[in-house]
């Protein structure tokens, strides 16, 4: 029986590390999920997210950074001078934002993001470290019919 236990923690363990080395994946969460550990945002489609319209239905960027962050300001200056609509949500520690969004956005992003915010969802894609043309480019893609 303490083998069993040991066994467990052990794999478990292996587990945890291999998420931490090679990054998130579904497979790797569901387990976890399935073992209590609470991974938010794991079962809400990118779709559900609300504010990706302005109230009149136009598409609008959500923009998800910590707070004072240089990347996501200089993008949302040059979003407003471009006349593309956003929405900043502070995505730091002790911030209100809804975990289960964040926890979307994250699992759908791609690259490091500890490395790189601000993320990005526009278009129902999520985007690491944008250009303001990569943005453009989607922002454009979501405006077609």
């Amino acid at each position: 029986m303490r083998d069993r236990i040991l066994l467990g923690l052990i794999g478990f363990a292996l587990l945890v590390a291999g998420i931490h080395i090679f990054g998130p994946s579904h497979p790797e969460l569901r387990l976890l999920a399935l073992l209590g550990v609470e991974v938010p945002g794991l079962d809400l489609p990118l779709s559900e997210i609300p504010n990706q319209r302005t109230a009149s239905g136009v598409p609008q960027v959500l923009v998800y950074g910590p707070t004072h962050c240089p990347p996501a300001e200089a993008l949302m200056a040059d979003l407003a001078a471009h006349n593309i609509p956003f929405l900043y949500r502070d995505a730091g520690r002790g911030s209100g934002i809804d975990q289960a969004e964040l926890g979307a956005v994250i699992l759908a992003a791609t690259g490091d993001i500890n490395k790189t915010p601000p993320l990005v969802l526009v278009n129902g894609k999520v985007l690491t470290n944008p250009s303001l043309a990569t943005v453009q480019t989607e922002y454009q893609r979501a405006q077609r019919p």
